[in-house]
């Protein structure tokens, strides 16, 4: 972890607690596919500990979404360390495949239990921001993961 990583974790948990004292969003003009990039890389070393491979399916041409940045890398940070903590106890290597829709973002995790604070606080997270997240069983082991945020000019009609 760098600087750079250290910084941004730091923002993370500090607009996190602001969330609970305020409930007010900061939101801003936010690219999907470079969000999702910036936490891939955030994380590609935690996985590759427990050899867990993170693929990217990521669409192009998303439209760019209005939300607190901090707030969905704090989702997004949760769901992926959910799935890597559920794989590495599985002891083989792991694949954890995050892909893009125009329905935003789909998970992958295997994780069987949690703590029952971080799921709650993304579910939360995503429809202060006019979303929803919901989870489903995989056919094989794990789960799917996924939540859905409206376009950037929807956002600013209902807010």
């Amino acid at each position: 972890m760098n600087v750079k990583d250290v910084t941004r974790a730091s923002d993370i948990i500090t607009r996190i607690v602001s969330l609970f004292k305020k409930g007010v969003p900061q939101r801003e003009s936010v690219d999907v596919t470079g969000f999702i990039q910036e936490m891939i890389a955030l994380l590609r070393g935690e996985a590759g500990r427990y050899s867990i491979s993170i693929h990217a399916e990521l669409t192009e041409g998303l439209p760019k979404i209005e939300a607190d940045r901090v707030a969905l890398q704090q989702v997004l940070m949760n769901l992926m360390l959910n799935a890597i903590e559920a794989m590495k106890e599985m002891g083989t290597p792991g694949r954890l495949t995050i892909a893009t829709r125009q329905i935003f973002n789909t998970f992958f995790t295997s994780k069987p239990q949690g703590t029952g604070m971080g799921l709650p606080i993304s579910r939360s997270i995503i429809e202060s921001h006019g979303g929803r997240l919901w989870a489903t069983s995989n056919s094989g082991p794990g789960a799917t993961f996924q939540f859905t945020l409206p376009l950037e000019a929807a956002a600013r009609q209902s807010a």
